[in-house]
């Protein structure tokens, strides 16, 4: 009986341990979502300061983005397709495409999609007397009103694609249940890779601040803009080094085979794998790249204050 005491007393006081684990927790996330409403609520404040100007602005940004892609879907309209894929699958590739790349440009109002330009910079520095975790500030910075033109095209896009395609008996395209749950797997997997490959160059800028203060955008927009181009008549010379060492085809034209239903069962998954690998990769590089960061700093400033 004397044992049993001590017993619950530490039982107690590890359910009571844990459940100030879960507020504390959920009080972070809370505080988070409140950050990303105060970034929100700013950037509408932007938006209705001159909303003439902002509408413009917007509807020349969203025209900017479908003149973009509207190359290769008229080359597809054209010729009925290009390499085995019908037209409106084009379309879905360049819709899916631009989702992508519109929420991570949504999201990237603090650089977070371009980490080398705050290394370069040398702006580490002031993040670290800021009250918030590095991951906090990094990815407070949404813009959903001013910054949302690419992700409003590409679901408009993806809307009239998946319509064309259900509708026309050649393409034998259907939407079983599990549809939509997959086609948000394959859109995390591919913003994950562009994500973990920026990442990945960015550490770099801790060792050469200077030289690669822009190898983040480098690499994000030699993917933005490959991208676009469907790999299914391409030689495999050229199609397995754009899923493999420069993942651009993993950003819109094999995911966009995976969900019209076009890969085996094992490749569905090539994509989240091979996020998981490059986020891996690139965390464990980012890390040790910080850690020579903190010992030798970062001389890019003057005494004046003006950047090197």
């Amino acid at each position: 009986m004397g044992e049993e005491h001590p017993m619950k007393e530490r039982h107690f006081m590890e359910e009571k341990h844990s459940q100030k684990g879960i507020a504390k927790a959920l009080r972070g996330i809370r505080r988070y979502f409140q950050l990303l409403g105060i970034y929100a609520r700013m950037d509408l404040a932007s938006l209705t300061r001159d909303a003439k100007f902002m509408t413009i602005v917007l509807i020349a940004d969203i025209a900017s983005n479908l003149s973009s892609i509207s190359g290769i879907f008229l080359l597809a309209w054209k010729f009925g397709g290009i390499g085995g894929m019908d037209r409106f699958e084009v379309l879905f590739m360049l819709a899916y495409g631009n989702i992508v790349m519109g929420f991570l440009n949504m999201m990237g109002g603090c650089n977070a999609l371009f980490p080398s330009r705050i290394i370069g910079r040398g702006q580490w520095e002031h993040m670290f007397i800021m009250p918030l975790p590095y991951g906090v500030q990094l990815t407070v910075g949404i813009y959903p009103f001013t910054g949302s033109s690419s992700l409003l095209s590409g679901i408009g896009m993806l809307w009239v694609a998946i319509r064309h395609l259900e509708t026309a008996p050649e393409c034998h395209f259907s939407l079983p249940w599990w549809w939509p749950g997959m086609l948000v797997f394959q859109l995390i997997a591919s913003m994950a890779i562009v994500t973990a490959a920026s990442y990945l160059f960015s550490s770099l800028a801790f060792y050469a601040p200077v030289q690669c203060e822009e190898i983040a955008s480098t690499v994000v927009y030699s993917c933005e803009h490959t991208k676009s181009f469907p790999l299914s008549g391409m030689p495999p010379y050229i199609r397995y080094p754009l899923l493999t060492i420069f993942p651009a085809g993993l950003m819109a034209w094999f995911p966009t085979m995976i969900l019209l239903g076009k890969t085996t069962t094992w490749q569905n998954f090539y994509p989240a794998i091979f996020a998981l690998l490059l986020s891996l990769t690139a965390a464990h590089f980012f890390r040790k790249g910080f850690r020579y960061y903190v010992k030798k700093g970062i001389n890019r400033y003057s005494a004046g204050g003006h950047r090197s």
